[in-house]
């Protein structure tokens, strides 16, 4: 049976790494949205709160939900107000219309439109949000960004982070002494491997750099690794065809075997067009199957990724995207 290997060290070098650049444990939440990013939200929570994380953010309240009794403080990203808010949980404030929307005596986050112009308010909106706050008794915990390009070589990074730093300032004039409790947030993957140092008062809020990916960095390791087991072999006779469509044919008898993972697994369809070679240099033959694909043989077991950017680029994707399509349905094996 295919299945997902998950580097427990690996993960552990990653956290540390992470803590050190933002300035302590404390200061790190950890994003597990997705089933953390296709690599298993369930089985990495409780290796996260052991090092000392006790912040995540998730996307939705059914994902909170599943790691509610592990985490302090769990911030739900994505939230369509209804009235019944969880006191558990703390919520990201995406729209100015959904302070009457949400329960009183709600934890939000407010989110500040810094330029990438999806979620959030803008500056000139602040002092009126705070007011609705106010006459609509929720509280205030915290106040977050989002980057548009932390990873892209330009000026938009440190407009934003300027942008946010006259937030934050309009914020302390206006809660004086209570603003120093507040959460603020803005530095993703990206940005906190870009910054030089954090900001006193901020924290980070991290994603796929806890799983081995960030351009701005090289010291990460790897934490997921995807494997299948061998179903048949067989010795494919020369102008003979594997798979629909007859894609690959041999040249020569050649030895060959399928294995136990396919598109419906979560992988991108492999079209058999263009030469694409696993881990251990062997190549594909044939189109990619729904449960299945074909090589030339080599092992019982076989890993078919441990990069997911070998993948992304094969497929002109990212890695988020070959990683969160994953099935939940894979096995994952903390070694």
């Amino acid at each position: 049976m295919a299945y997902i290997k998950i580097d427990r060290l690996a993960y552990e070098y990653n956290l540390n790494l992470i803590a050190s650049k933002a300035g302590g444990y404390e200061k790190v939440i950890c994003v597990f949205k997705d089933n953390a990013y296709g690599h298993g939200a369930k089985l990495l929570a409780p290796i996260a709160r052991a090092k000392g994380i006790n912040f995540i953010a998730v996307k939705n309240e059914d994902e909170a939900k599943e790691l509610e009794n592990i985490f302090d403080n769990i911030l739900i990203l994505s939230h369509h107000p209804h009235g019944n808010e969880s006191e558990k949980f703390i919520y990201a404030l995406n729209a100015k219309n959904d302070i009457k929307k949400l329960k009183k005596n709600t934890k939000i986050h407010l989110v500040i439109d810094t330029n990438m112009h999806r979620n959030g308010i803008l500056l000139e909106e602040i002092q009126e949000v705070m007011q609705g706050l106010k006459s609509n008794n929720l509280i205030l915990h915290g106040v977050m960004m989002h980057f548009a390009g932390s990873d892209e070589v330009d000026a938009s990074y440190f407009v934003q982070k300027q942008k946010f730093q006259h937030a934050k300032k309009l914020i302390y004039d206006l809660l004086q002494e209570e603003a120093k409790n507040l959460v603020f947030h803005s530095h993703n993957s990206e940005a906190l491997f870009r910054a030089n140092i954090l900001e006193d008062d901020e924290y980070c809020r991290v994603g796929l750099v806890q799983f081995g990916y960030a351009h701005f960095s090289k010291d990460l390791r790897r934490v997921l690794s995807l494997w299948a087991e061998k179903l048949s072999q067989r010795v494919l006779k020369k102008g003979q065809s594997v798979g629909y469509g007859g894609m690959y044919s041999a040249k020569e008898d050649i030895e060959i075997a399928t294995y136990d993972l396919g598109y419906a697994d979560g992988l991108l369809r492999y079209d058999g067009k263009k030469d694409f070679f696993l881990p251990n240099g062997k190549k594909i033959l044939g189109k990619m199957s729904m449960d299945s694909f074909s090589c030339e043989n080599d092992s019982e077991v076989i890993c078919v990724m441990n990069d997911a950017n070998v993948m992304a680029n094969f497929f002109n994707t990212i890695n988020y995207e070959i990683l969160v399509k994953l099935s939940p349905n894979l096995k994952r094996i903390v070694i």
